[in-house]
């Protein structure tokens, strides 16, 4: 193991994500200014910062290895219309669900659409799977578990506006830091980040379409409904792990340090 390296390359990928996470106070105080900052919309505010996620994501990967494809975020095109279909599998039976839940009760709007598949689903898994625990994880060195964690944690803690009070608070973070890891183990599973985007803008579609009054950990209907719908992505995704000899991560020694990603610049 090269520690040497290890540490570069972690201090990059961190630093970069570090900077897009507080982006919003150099926009907000240096770049238009407080007020004008906050007259803007969320949609707006997340849109500016998801330009720079994807922008230092890639100034992050070119550090490492002077280059920066769209494989390297799981974004070949190739694999789009299969991540499509399946996600689109997966999610009937939690748009079934929260279709009886609300009396299919069904409004939609480009507001919906643009906040659930751009700044959700290709924004946070963009974000989270491809940026920053894609990067630590496959080129950085760290295992899925070390990785994942660590990511879980910035990803439960940026959930947390959804809580009422402290024990909510909890059962938000544990649930959000738990799917955090199940997305990425998504994402290595399909070598693809497509799927994993997909999931995501289905699920956040089918949810506030219906317009489910609940946080993100639901109730006992919506659970099934929602945990059925996973159930089928982690059918799907053990038989595509299995196909790319991706299933276990102990065996090929990627549980804790990946060691395999600071000799291979193509590493997903």
């Amino acid at each position: 193991m090269n520690w040497n390296l290890f540490t570069k390359r972690t201090l990059i990928i961190v630093l970069c994500f570090l900077i897009y996470k507080y982006s919003k106070y150099f926009y907000g105080y240096l770049i238009f200014g407080k007020e004008k900052w906050d007259e803007f919309s969320l949609e707006s505010k997340l849109s500016i910062m998801l330009v720079t996620a994807v922008f230092l994501a890639c100034l992050a990967k070119y550090l490492i290895t002077k280059k920066v494809h769209l494989k390297d975020f799981g974004l070949e095109p190739k694999g789009l219309p299969k991540g499509l279909f399946v996600a689109a599998i997966c999610v009937i039976p939690q748009l079934i669900g929260l279709g009886f839940y609300s009396n299919w009760e069904f409004e939609i709007s480009g507001r919906i659409i643009y906040r659930d598949f751009v700044l959700a689903g290709f924004g946070e898994e963009f974000i989270f799977r491809a940026f920053l625990f894609g990067l630590l994880f496959f080129y950085a060195g760290w295992g899925f578990l070390s990785a994942g964690i660590f990511t879980g944690l910035f990803f439960g803690w940026v959930h947390l506006y959804q809580a009422v009070d402290f024990a909510s608070a909890v059962f938000v973070f544990i649930f959000t830091v738990g799917a955090s890891i199940g997305f990425a183990w998504f994402y290595y599973a399909w070598k693809s980040l497509w799927m994993v985007l997909f999931l995501h803008a289905f699920m956040d579609i089918t949810w506030d379409g219906f317009n489910v009054h609940t946080n993100v950990t639901g109730d006992l209907w919506i659970n099934i409904a929602r945990f059925t719908t996973l159930f089928f992505a982690v059918f799907f995704s053990v038989r595509m792990a299995k196909m790319n000899d991706r299933y276990d991560l102990k065996r090929n020694g990627k549980l804790w340090i990946n060691k395999n990603a600071l000799m291979d610049k193509n590493a997903l």
